[in-house]
């Protein structure tokens, strides 16, 4: 699968495997693969009345994914009460017990099948349990706790292989309540370190990655797509330590994994990072060979039990470090040390590498990383503008209320642009009463935060939904660009001025939102530019920014479709009808037209070019 191909997503993963398999089948093979059969019969229909999906089996063992953390759980207890009914009964012939781990986690979809650490975790919970028990993540304790009566254990951090995690018991009875200690030697870290790598790469070795006979097609490395991409260069080891040389992998591995939390970059395997040590690639490489805008590339030295990182990450358009950091910690703190840097380079590239100054007042809101990321995955599944990027876009936004609790303020403004977005694409069951919740957490925002993004957002309810007026509107666009003018504020702005037919300023608005982009991640800015100079029939100016950009994977389907009535103009009619049947299948729609620039223009627009393809 090449890289560009990685299709990931938050799941909420349950994973059950037989206690004492091995030894079931050497006492008794038919009794116990009868018993099997029979609790099979047992979970499956369990699963399927939660809306859950086993996507991987292994005799003794199920994997599962659900819709919500409640469901995975509601399932774990009744299956574990059945099984505990059937092994109660005299005429049970083998009594099997089960164990049962559930987390929530990014995962990858790789046909029905689902990989990553999501799925490892879950695993990790299950090996943890008790025979008869069931183990959770914190980040589904925190969903569930509140929400069912079912009481639960805090057995704290625990690291098991490759793996930290904050667990719970659920307690089916009072007898499961238990203590668990976790590991803090040098000598278990370092087991477990080189645990975690040996797993790797005997992972690697039986999935072909790491056959000597295969060779990484580089075509499949480079991205054809908008948003940045990253690669982590194997860390170099400058220890003499023995028992350290595992920790430089380990590094490396986790800093691919902590990166590919925000869906707004790409970041490129590690399988890729290791074929560019292997072949010495230069700077000047990674860029040419991948296709990368960053580089991070580090060292790790160890001498005794201390430790020290020193990290870089070099813009490789600029071919300059622009942020830098060194850490220097005992060997048991290597854990927490790696998912700190980790994290602070994530925060750097969610900000600096693409949101700007919108993801600085993002990260002032939120506190901390995690909701951070959260909320930068949600603003962009919000801004492909899709009913699949919509129901995402409220995924993300539920989790991040689990954590911070109901109704918290932060919430206001990405509230009202999930009500925003429900009504422009048709999902609004009583428009009127979505439009009074969206300007009452409109105006709730402006009242609470008297920030640049609150005055925007009544901006555009105002002009989309309330009174329509375009004074009135820009009287509140105009306070947020004196508040302060962030990549968002003049985003809305141009979209204003469009829908208040002075293209010249929403131009000029817009253009100021990409000056402040670091990355226009979908083309959302530059795509509502496209709308502009279309509206001023700019044609000339849409032929130059559209055709570099033409064959890239991600781009946005409306930009496409107007770059192809310019082909049209232009007399490229074989062109244009090429790149308008590519604008249809990416999505192109009557509907999105209109939304883009007015219903007047949209039927002129699919009128002219209607010989070319059928525009429904």
């Amino acid at each position: 699968m090449s890289n560009e191909e990685i299709n990931r997503k938050i799941a909420v993963i349950f994973a059950t495997d037989l206690v004492g398999y091995s030894m079931h089948m050497e006492k008794d093979e038919n009794a116990t693969l009868r018993g099997l059969r029979e609790c099979n019969k047992i979970i499956e229909p369990l699963i399927k009345k939660q809306k859950g999906r086993i996507f991987n089996t292994g005799g003794d063992s199920v994997f599962a994914e659900f819709p919500s953390a409640v469901a995975a759980v509601d399932t774990a207890v009744e299956f574990q009460k059945q099984i505990k009914a059937r092994n109660e009964k005299d005429t049970t012939d083998v009594k099997l017990e089960y164990r049962i781990g559930i987390n929530m986690g990014d995962v990858v979809k790789e046909g029905d099948n689902l990989l990553g650490d999501g799925v490892n975790i879950a695993a990790r919970l299950e090996a943890l349990a008790q025979p008869g028990g069931i183990t959770i993540s914190k980040n589904v304790y925190d969903l569930v706790a509140n929400k069912t009566k079912y009481e639960f254990n805090d057995l704290g951090l625990q690291k098991v292989k490759q793996n930290q995690f904050h667990a719970y018991d659920l307690l089916l009875n009072p007898s499961q309540k238990r203590k668990l200690k976790t590991q803090s030697s040098n000598t278990k870290i370092l087991a477990m370190i080189g645990g975690a790598i040996a797993a790797v790469f005997v992972g690697l070795f039986f999935s072909g990655v790491l056959d000597k006979e295969k060779v990484i097609d580089k075509d499949n490395a480079v991205s054809s797509l908008s948003i940045p991409t990253i690669l982590v260069y194997p860390f170099e080891d400058l220890s003499n330590i023995e028992n350290a040389k595992g920790i430089s992998p380990a590094l490396t591995e986790s800093m691919i994994s902590s990166l590919s939390k925000y869906i707004g970059i790409r970041v490129l395997s590690g399988t890729t990072s290791k074929h560019a040590k292997n072949n010495n690639y230069s700077v000047k490489q990674f860029r040419s060979e991948y296709n990368a805008d960053y580089v991070i590339k580090g060292s790790i030295q160890t001498i005794v039990n201390q430790s020290r990182i020193n990290l870089q990450l070099v813009d490789l358009k600029e071919n300059k470090v622009v942020w830098s950091d060194k850490e220097e910690f005992d060997l048991k703190e290597i854990f927490k040390v790696q998912d700190d840097i980790g994290n602070k380079i994530l925060k750097h590239l969610q900000i600096k590498g693409v949101t700007g100054s919108t993801g600085s007042m993002f990260a002032k809101k939120f506190k901390n990383i995690e909701n951070l990321t959260l909320t930068m995955n949600s603003r962009d599944e919000w801004r492909k503008f899709t009913i699949d990027g919509y129901k995402k876009f409220w995924e993300y936004t539920n989790q991040i209320e689990n954590n911070l609790g109901k109704d918290n303020p932060a919430l206001y403004n990405v509230k009202a642009w999930g009500i925003y977005q429900k009504i422009l694409l048709g999902l609004s069951q009583n428009k009127e009463e979505d439009v009074k919740e969206m300007l009452k957490y409109a105006d709730l925002d402006v009242l609470e935060y008297k920030n640049p993004a609150a005055y925007a957002l009544r901006a555009m309810v105002e002009q989309r939904f309330i009174s329509k007026d375009c004074d009135k509107s820009l009287v509140f666009i105009n306070k947020a660009i004196e508040l302060g003018g962030t990549v968002d504020t003049y985003t809305i702005a141009g979209t204003i001025y469009r829908l208040c037919n002075e293209y010249e300023k929403s131009i000029k608005n817009y253009k100021n939102a990409l000056n402040l982009a670091p990355n226009d991640n979908g083309f959302f800015i530059t795509k509502n530019l496209v709308s502009s100079y279309y509206l001023a029939n700019k044609f000339e100016e849409i032929d130059r920014l559209v055709s570099p950009k033409v064959n890239l994977k991600d781009i946005e389907a409306s930009m496409l479709g107007i770059y192809a009535y310019v082909s049209f103009d232009k007399n490229n009619k074989k062109e244009a009808k090429n790149i308008l049947l590519k604008a249809i299948k990416k999505g192109l729609t009557k509907k999105l037209l209109v939304r883009q620039i007015g219903v007047s223009k949209a039927e002129t627009f699919i009128e002219k070019l209607k010989h070319l393809g059928s525009i429904d």
